[in-house]
Protein backbone atom coordinates (compact mmCIF):
# COMPACT_ATOMS: atom_id res chain seq x y z
CA UNK A 1 0.00 0.00 0.00
CA UNK A 2 3.23 2.57 0.63
CA UNK A 3 4.36 1.99 -2.78
CA UNK A 4 1.08 2.87 -4.40
CA UNK A 5 0.92 5.52 -2.38
CA UNK A 6 4.28 6.32 -3.58
CA UNK A 7 3.29 6.03 -7.48
CA UNK A 8 0.43 7.62 -6.93
CA UNK A 9 1.91 11.24 -5.93
CA UNK A 10 4.64 11.23 -8.34
CA UNK A 11 1.88 10.34 -10.98
CA UNK A 12 0.15 13.86 -9.85
CA UNK A 13 3.69 15.81 -10.16
CA UNK A 14 3.89 18.11 -13.18
CA UNK A 15 6.04 17.34 -15.51
CA UNK A 16 9.85 18.52 -15.01
CA UNK A 17 9.72 20.68 -18.37
CA UNK A 18 5.86 22.07 -17.52
CA UNK A 19 5.34 25.96 -17.17
CA UNK A 20 4.65 27.33 -13.68
CA UNK A 21 2.98 29.87 -12.86
CA UNK A 22 5.73 32.23 -11.69
CA UNK A 23 8.17 32.01 -14.64
CA UNK A 24 5.70 31.34 -17.20
CA UNK A 25 2.47 32.54 -16.93
CA UNK A 26 2.56 35.60 -14.74
CA UNK A 27 4.84 37.70 -17.54
CA UNK A 28 2.05 36.70 -19.51
CA UNK A 29 -0.96 38.11 -17.36
CA UNK A 30 1.25 41.22 -16.54
CA UNK A 31 1.96 42.05 -19.94
CA UNK A 32 -1.54 40.86 -22.27
CA UNK A 33 -4.16 41.51 -18.76
CA UNK A 34 -3.29 43.54 -15.15
CA UNK A 35 -4.07 46.85 -17.09
CA UNK A 36 -7.89 46.00 -16.95
CA UNK A 37 -7.50 43.12 -14.57
CA UNK A 38 -6.08 44.95 -11.26
CA UNK A 39 -7.67 46.95 -8.63
CA UNK A 40 -9.41 49.46 -9.61
CA UNK A 41 -10.30 48.62 -13.26
CA UNK A 42 -12.79 47.87 -15.17
CA UNK A 43 -12.66 44.22 -14.65
CA UNK A 44 -14.61 42.59 -12.11
CA UNK A 45 -11.42 40.46 -10.76
CA UNK A 46 -7.86 40.71 -10.76
CA UNK A 47 -5.39 38.17 -12.36
CA UNK A 48 -2.17 39.19 -10.48
CA UNK A 49 -1.76 36.31 -7.80
CA UNK A 50 -1.23 32.55 -7.80
CA UNK A 51 -4.60 32.10 -5.43
CA UNK A 52 -6.33 34.03 -7.85
CA UNK A 53 -5.48 32.88 -11.27
CA UNK A 54 -4.87 29.23 -9.96
CA UNK A 55 -8.55 29.12 -9.09
CA UNK A 56 -9.48 30.78 -12.20
CA UNK A 57 -7.66 28.71 -14.49
CA UNK A 58 -9.57 27.21 -16.84
CA UNK A 59 -11.82 29.83 -17.25
CA UNK A 60 -8.49 31.78 -17.96
CA UNK A 61 -7.41 29.26 -20.38
CA UNK A 62 -10.92 29.21 -22.38
CA UNK A 63 -10.98 33.12 -22.67
CA UNK A 64 -7.78 33.42 -24.27
CA UNK A 65 -8.68 30.19 -26.50
CA UNK A 66 -11.89 31.49 -27.80
CA UNK A 67 -9.88 35.43 -28.22
CA UNK A 68 -12.38 36.28 -25.76
CA UNK A 69 -9.51 37.76 -24.04
CA UNK A 70 -7.88 39.48 -24.10
CA UNK A 71 -9.67 42.45 -25.99
CA UNK A 72 -7.68 43.44 -28.60
CA UNK A 73 -9.41 42.48 -31.57
CA UNK A 74 -6.64 43.33 -34.25
CA UNK A 75 -4.56 40.08 -35.14
CA UNK A 76 -0.79 40.31 -35.30
CA UNK A 77 -0.72 37.91 -38.28
CA UNK A 78 -2.10 40.62 -39.94
CA UNK A 79 0.10 43.91 -39.57
CA UNK A 80 2.19 45.69 -36.86
CA UNK A 81 0.09 47.86 -34.29
CA UNK A 82 1.75 49.73 -31.15
CA UNK A 83 0.62 48.37 -27.82
CA UNK A 84 -0.52 45.08 -28.98
CA UNK A 85 -2.24 43.08 -26.42
CA UNK A 86 -2.99 39.97 -29.35
CA UNK A 87 -1.99 37.20 -27.67
CA UNK A 88 0.67 34.56 -29.98
CA UNK A 89 -0.24 31.35 -29.66
CA UNK A 90 2.66 30.52 -28.07
CA UNK A 91 1.79 32.46 -25.13
CA UNK A 92 -1.76 30.38 -25.58
CA UNK A 93 -0.20 27.43 -25.56
CA UNK A 94 2.25 28.04 -22.00
CA UNK A 95 -0.84 28.79 -20.57
CA UNK A 96 -2.85 25.40 -21.57
CA UNK A 97 0.41 23.34 -20.87
CA UNK A 98 0.72 24.76 -17.81
CA UNK A 99 -3.12 24.24 -16.77
CA UNK A 100 -2.84 20.73 -18.07
CA UNK A 101 0.04 19.98 -15.86
CA UNK A 102 -2.19 20.65 -13.08
CA UNK A 103 -1.58 24.71 -12.75
CA UNK A 104 2.14 24.67 -10.69
CA UNK A 105 3.38 27.48 -8.90
CA UNK A 106 6.79 26.84 -9.07
CA UNK A 107 9.31 28.83 -7.62
CA UNK A 108 7.63 31.81 -5.43
CA UNK A 109 10.77 33.65 -4.83
CA UNK A 110 10.10 35.16 -8.62
CA UNK A 111 7.31 36.50 -7.94
CA UNK A 112 6.49 39.48 -9.65
CA UNK A 113 5.66 42.91 -7.86
CA UNK A 114 2.54 43.98 -7.51
CA UNK A 115 0.91 45.44 -10.80
CA UNK A 116 1.86 49.44 -10.96
CA UNK A 117 -0.10 51.48 -14.06
CA UNK A 118 1.83 52.83 -15.98
CA UNK A 119 2.35 56.81 -15.35
CA UNK A 120 1.09 58.08 -19.24
CA UNK A 121 -0.79 61.03 -18.31
CA UNK A 122 -0.80 64.05 -20.63
CA UNK A 123 1.79 66.33 -20.85
CA UNK A 124 0.54 70.04 -21.49
CA UNK A 125 -2.86 69.46 -21.18
CA UNK A 126 -4.85 72.80 -22.14
CA UNK A 127 -8.70 71.94 -22.31
CA UNK A 128 -10.70 69.83 -20.77
CA UNK A 129 -14.49 68.17 -21.79
CA UNK A 130 -16.73 66.48 -18.79
CA UNK A 131 -19.60 65.20 -17.63
CA UNK A 132 -20.65 67.70 -15.20
CA UNK A 133 -23.64 66.33 -13.29
CA UNK A 134 -23.26 62.60 -12.11
CA UNK A 135 -24.91 60.73 -14.61
CA UNK A 136 -26.41 57.16 -13.33
CA UNK A 137 -25.99 54.48 -16.01
CA UNK A 138 -29.69 53.22 -17.16
CA UNK A 139 -28.70 49.22 -17.08
CA UNK A 140 -32.79 48.44 -16.39
CA UNK A 141 -32.45 47.05 -20.16
CA UNK A 142 -29.25 44.87 -19.90
CA UNK A 143 -25.72 45.02 -18.96
CA UNK A 144 -24.86 48.18 -21.45
CA UNK A 145 -25.49 51.81 -21.44
CA UNK A 146 -24.48 53.85 -24.43
CA UNK A 147 -24.92 57.72 -23.77
CA UNK A 148 -23.94 60.47 -25.61
CA UNK A 149 -23.19 63.84 -24.10
CA UNK A 150 -22.98 67.26 -25.79
CA UNK A 151 -19.49 69.22 -23.75
CA UNK A 152 -18.02 72.68 -24.48
CA UNK A 153 -13.93 72.51 -24.58
CA UNK A 154 -14.71 75.95 -24.77
CA UNK A 155 -11.97 76.83 -27.14
CA UNK A 156 -11.96 80.39 -28.33
CA UNK A 157 -9.50 79.95 -31.39
CA UNK A 158 -9.08 77.51 -33.94
CA UNK A 159 -6.31 74.94 -32.94
CA UNK A 160 -5.30 71.18 -33.33
CA UNK A 161 -5.71 67.97 -30.41
CA UNK A 162 -2.31 66.46 -30.08
CA UNK A 163 -3.10 64.59 -27.63
CA UNK A 164 -5.79 63.60 -25.09
CA UNK A 165 -6.35 61.75 -21.72
CA UNK A 166 -9.59 60.44 -19.70
CA UNK A 167 -9.94 60.51 -16.35
CA UNK A 168 -12.77 58.33 -15.85
CA UNK A 169 -15.11 59.08 -13.04
CA UNK A 170 -15.65 55.12 -12.02
CA UNK A 171 -13.42 53.03 -13.62
CA UNK A 172 -15.59 49.82 -12.24
CA UNK A 173 -18.04 50.69 -15.16
CA UNK A 174 -16.56 53.38 -17.50
CA UNK A 175 -16.51 50.30 -20.42
CA UNK A 176 -15.22 52.53 -23.21
CA UNK A 177 -15.54 56.38 -24.36
CA UNK A 178 -15.16 58.12 -27.86
CA UNK A 179 -14.72 61.91 -28.54
CA UNK A 180 -16.77 62.69 -32.21
CA UNK A 181 -15.94 66.22 -33.73
CA UNK A 182 -19.52 67.62 -35.57
CA UNK A 183 -18.53 68.42 -38.71
CA UNK A 184 -20.57 71.44 -39.33
CA UNK A 185 -23.02 73.97 -36.60
CA UNK A 186 -26.00 72.44 -38.33
CA UNK A 187 -24.63 69.31 -36.80
CA UNK A 188 -23.55 70.28 -33.69
CA UNK A 189 -27.28 72.23 -33.29
CA UNK A 190 -28.91 68.52 -34.38
CA UNK A 191 -26.50 66.94 -31.07
CA UNK A 192 -28.16 69.44 -28.97
CA UNK A 193 -31.56 68.68 -30.36
CA UNK A 194 -30.96 65.10 -29.47
CA UNK A 195 -30.13 65.33 -25.98
CA UNK A 196 -33.09 67.88 -25.24
CA UNK A 197 -34.75 65.35 -26.62
CA UNK A 198 -34.43 62.72 -24.05
CA UNK A 199 -34.92 63.26 -20.28
CA UNK A 200 -31.65 64.24 -18.06
CA UNK A 201 -28.33 64.85 -19.21
CA UNK A 202 -26.98 63.68 -22.60
CA UNK A 203 -29.14 60.95 -25.26
CA UNK A 204 -29.19 56.76 -26.05
CA UNK A 205 -26.67 56.25 -28.93
CA UNK A 206 -25.79 52.93 -29.46
CA UNK A 207 -24.20 52.92 -33.11
CA UNK A 208 -22.43 56.25 -32.57
CA UNK A 209 -23.27 60.11 -32.86
CA UNK A 210 -26.46 59.90 -34.75
CA UNK A 211 -24.48 63.28 -36.35
CA UNK A 212 -22.17 63.82 -39.13
CA UNK A 213 -18.86 63.47 -37.74
CA UNK A 214 -15.68 62.66 -37.22
CA UNK A 215 -13.56 60.95 -34.82
CA UNK A 216 -11.71 62.90 -32.59
CA UNK A 217 -10.50 60.84 -30.06
CA UNK A 218 -11.06 56.78 -28.65
CA UNK A 219 -10.27 55.49 -25.38
CA UNK A 220 -10.36 51.57 -24.40
CA UNK A 221 -9.64 50.35 -20.38
CA UNK A 222 -5.48 50.12 -20.02
CA UNK A 223 -4.46 52.99 -21.52
CA UNK A 224 -5.09 56.26 -20.13
CA UNK A 225 -3.14 58.65 -22.35
CA UNK A 226 -3.07 58.98 -25.98
CA UNK A 227 -0.38 61.24 -28.05
CA UNK A 228 -0.81 61.90 -31.99
CA UNK A 229 2.23 61.08 -34.27
CA UNK A 230 4.84 63.63 -33.35
CA UNK A 231 3.65 66.93 -35.64
CA UNK A 232 0.44 66.07 -36.37
CA UNK A 233 -3.46 66.77 -34.80
CA UNK A 234 -7.25 67.34 -35.62
CA UNK A 235 -8.33 70.38 -36.44
CA UNK A 236 -10.78 71.73 -34.15
CA UNK A 237 -12.58 74.98 -34.98
CA UNK A 238 -13.10 78.14 -31.81
CA UNK A 239 -16.33 77.48 -30.50
CA UNK A 240 -17.19 74.09 -32.24
CA UNK A 241 -18.63 71.96 -28.82
CA UNK A 242 -18.50 68.13 -29.54
CA UNK A 243 -19.53 65.06 -28.46
CA UNK A 244 -18.44 62.41 -25.95
CA UNK A 245 -19.80 58.72 -26.80
CA UNK A 246 -19.71 56.91 -23.24
CA UNK A 247 -20.01 53.25 -23.14
CA UNK A 248 -21.31 51.79 -19.59
CA UNK A 249 -20.98 48.31 -18.24
CA UNK A 250 -22.47 46.99 -14.86
CA UNK A 251 -19.96 44.26 -14.60
CA UNK A 252 -17.96 46.45 -11.76
CA UNK A 253 -20.75 48.47 -10.14
CA UNK A 254 -24.23 48.49 -11.13
CA UNK A 255 -25.55 51.21 -9.20
CA UNK A 256 -22.53 53.91 -9.81
CA UNK A 257 -22.59 57.32 -11.17
CA UNK A 258 -20.03 58.90 -13.70
CA UNK A 259 -18.40 62.17 -14.27
CA UNK A 260 -15.64 60.81 -16.49
CA UNK A 261 -13.20 63.89 -17.73
CA UNK A 262 -11.07 64.42 -20.76
CA UNK A 263 -8.39 66.14 -21.06
CA UNK A 264 -7.04 67.40 -24.51
CA UNK A 265 -3.98 69.13 -25.15
CA UNK A 266 -4.68 72.03 -28.39
CA UNK A 267 -1.79 73.36 -29.69
CA UNK A 268 -2.21 76.57 -31.96
CA UNK A 269 0.15 75.47 -35.34
CA UNK A 270 1.28 71.64 -36.06
CA UNK A 271 3.47 70.36 -38.98
CA UNK A 272 0.79 67.79 -40.82
CA UNK A 273 -2.85 68.01 -40.34
CA UNK A 274 -4.29 64.88 -39.23
CA UNK A 275 -7.84 63.81 -40.82
CA UNK A 276 -9.91 61.31 -39.58
CA UNK A 277 -12.79 59.65 -41.98
CA UNK A 278 -14.75 56.50 -42.30
CA UNK A 279 -14.19 54.40 -44.92
CA UNK A 280 -17.70 52.67 -45.64
CA UNK A 281 -19.21 49.76 -47.20
CA UNK A 282 -22.67 51.03 -46.72
CA UNK A 283 -24.91 49.53 -49.36
CA UNK A 284 -25.27 46.29 -46.64
CA UNK A 285 -28.14 43.97 -47.53
CA UNK A 286 -27.98 41.03 -45.06
CA UNK A 287 -30.15 38.25 -46.03
CA UNK A 288 -31.85 36.47 -42.56
CA UNK A 289 -31.38 33.18 -41.55
CA UNK A 290 -27.58 33.38 -42.72
CA UNK A 291 -24.59 32.29 -40.25
CA UNK A 292 -22.00 33.49 -42.30
CA UNK A 293 -22.64 36.33 -45.03
CA UNK A 294 -19.80 38.58 -46.32
CA UNK A 295 -20.30 42.33 -47.57
CA UNK A 296 -17.74 43.54 -49.58
CA UNK A 297 -16.39 47.15 -51.38
CA UNK A 298 -13.61 47.64 -53.10
CA UNK A 299 -13.13 51.68 -54.00
CA UNK A 300 -9.95 53.56 -55.20
CA UNK A 301 -8.27 55.39 -52.90
CA UNK A 302 -8.11 58.93 -55.02
CA UNK A 303 -11.96 57.85 -55.63
CA UNK A 304 -12.54 58.51 -52.07
CA UNK A 305 -10.33 61.02 -51.25
CA UNK A 306 -11.21 63.42 -54.43
CA UNK A 307 -8.17 62.70 -56.52
CA UNK A 308 -5.42 64.76 -54.55
CA UNK A 309 -2.06 65.61 -56.27
CA UNK A 310 0.33 63.25 -53.74
CA UNK A 311 -0.24 60.56 -50.71
CA UNK A 312 -1.53 59.95 -47.88
CA UNK A 313 -0.22 58.47 -44.58
CA UNK A 314 -2.22 55.98 -42.99
CA UNK A 315 -1.44 56.10 -39.41
CA UNK A 316 -4.00 54.36 -37.67
CA UNK A 317 -7.01 52.19 -38.25
CA UNK A 318 -10.29 51.44 -36.15
CA UNK A 319 -13.01 48.40 -37.43
CA UNK A 320 -16.76 48.83 -36.57
CA UNK A 321 -19.82 46.87 -37.01
CA UNK A 322 -22.80 46.33 -35.02
CA UNK A 323 -24.24 43.31 -32.81
CA UNK A 324 -24.55 40.70 -35.85
CA UNK A 325 -21.03 41.14 -36.92
CA UNK A 326 -18.50 38.44 -36.97
CA UNK A 327 -15.35 39.66 -38.28
CA UNK A 328 -13.71 42.24 -40.70
CA UNK A 329 -10.91 42.59 -42.94
CA UNK A 330 -8.91 45.65 -44.52
CA UNK A 331 -6.96 44.81 -47.06
CA UNK A 332 -4.57 47.65 -49.56
CA UNK A 333 -4.36 46.65 -53.40
CA UNK A 334 -1.07 48.04 -54.92
CA UNK A 335 -2.53 50.57 -57.89
CA UNK A 336 0.77 49.60 -60.23
CA UNK A 337 1.14 45.55 -59.59
CA UNK A 338 -1.97 44.94 -57.65
CA UNK A 339 -0.11 43.07 -54.88
CA UNK A 340 -2.10 43.18 -51.22
CA UNK A 341 -1.05 44.38 -48.14
CA UNK A 342 -2.95 43.23 -44.73
CA UNK A 343 -4.20 46.36 -42.90
CA UNK A 344 -6.84 45.47 -41.02
CA UNK A 345 -7.93 41.55 -40.07
CA UNK A 346 -10.40 40.97 -37.28
CA UNK A 347 -11.32 37.78 -36.99
CA UNK A 348 -13.57 37.52 -34.22
CA UNK A 349 -15.95 40.90 -33.89
CA UNK A 350 -16.88 41.91 -30.50
CA UNK A 351 -19.44 45.49 -30.30
CA UNK A 352 -17.91 45.52 -26.70
CA UNK A 353 -14.65 46.54 -26.96
CA UNK A 354 -14.26 49.52 -29.75
CA UNK A 355 -10.17 50.17 -30.57
CA UNK A 356 -8.12 51.89 -32.61
CA UNK A 357 -5.10 50.64 -33.61
CA UNK A 358 -1.65 52.47 -34.58
CA UNK A 359 0.65 51.16 -37.00
CA UNK A 360 3.95 50.58 -35.77
CA UNK A 361 5.51 51.69 -39.03
CA UNK A 362 2.72 54.18 -40.84
CA UNK A 363 1.10 52.72 -44.30
CA UNK A 364 1.70 54.77 -47.70
CA UNK A 365 -1.43 54.92 -49.58
CA UNK A 366 -1.09 56.14 -53.42
CA UNK A 367 -3.85 57.53 -55.28
CA UNK A 368 -4.28 54.88 -57.45
CA UNK A 369 -4.54 51.96 -54.51
CA UNK A 370 -7.56 50.79 -53.87
CA UNK A 371 -8.56 49.28 -50.39
CA UNK A 372 -10.86 46.10 -50.31
CA UNK A 373 -13.43 46.14 -47.14
CA UNK A 374 -14.82 42.84 -46.02
CA UNK A 375 -17.10 42.29 -43.14
CA UNK A 376 -19.22 39.44 -42.08
CA UNK A 377 -22.28 38.89 -39.85
CA UNK A 378 -24.38 35.92 -39.09
CA UNK A 379 -28.00 36.44 -39.42
CA UNK A 380 -29.37 33.45 -38.19
CA UNK A 381 -32.09 35.10 -36.01
CA UNK A 382 -33.12 37.47 -37.90
CA UNK A 383 -36.58 36.95 -40.35
CA UNK A 384 -35.83 40.47 -42.41
CA UNK A 385 -32.88 41.91 -44.39
CA UNK A 386 -30.41 43.95 -42.40
CA UNK A 387 -29.55 47.09 -44.22
CA UNK A 388 -27.05 50.16 -42.90
CA UNK A 389 -28.05 52.18 -40.09
CA UNK A 390 -26.99 53.52 -36.01
CA UNK A 391 -29.63 51.71 -34.72
CA UNK A 392 -29.55 48.52 -32.61
CA UNK A 393 -31.00 46.17 -35.12
CA UNK A 394 -29.36 47.79 -38.31
CA UNK A 395 -25.70 47.23 -39.38
CA UNK A 396 -22.18 48.97 -40.36
CA UNK A 397 -19.15 47.94 -42.39
CA UNK A 398 -16.56 50.69 -41.77
CA UNK A 399 -12.95 51.49 -40.90
CA UNK A 400 -12.14 54.82 -39.25
CA UNK A 401 -8.37 56.18 -40.90
CA UNK A 402 -5.81 58.42 -39.53
CA UNK A 403 -3.67 59.83 -42.32
CA UNK A 404 -1.48 63.24 -43.23
CA UNK A 405 -1.29 64.06 -46.40
CA UNK A 406 1.54 64.55 -48.34
CA UNK A 407 1.25 66.46 -50.88
CA UNK A 408 3.33 67.01 -54.16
Amino acid sequence: MLLLAMLACAAEEPPVDAPTYHADVAPILRERCEGCHSDGQVAPFTLGSYATVSTLGEAVVDSVETRRMPPWLASDDCNSFEGSRWMSDDEIATLREWLDAGMPEGDASGALDPFEPLDDSLDGATHSVAITTPYAPDFEQGNDDYRCFVVDPEITEDGYVTGYEIVPGDPAVVHHMILYLPTSEDEEARAKQLDAAEAGDGYTCFGGPEVDSTMLAAWAPGTWASEYPEGTGIAVPAGREIVMQMHYNNAGSPDATDTTEVLLRIEPEVEDELYSFFWVNGRLNIPPGEAEWTETSETRVGAYVGNLPGTLTLHSIGPHMHSIGRSLNATLIDGDDGSETCLLDVPRWDFNWQFGYRYETPVTLEMLDRIRLSCTYDSSDRDTNTRWGDGTSDEMCLATLMVTYDGD
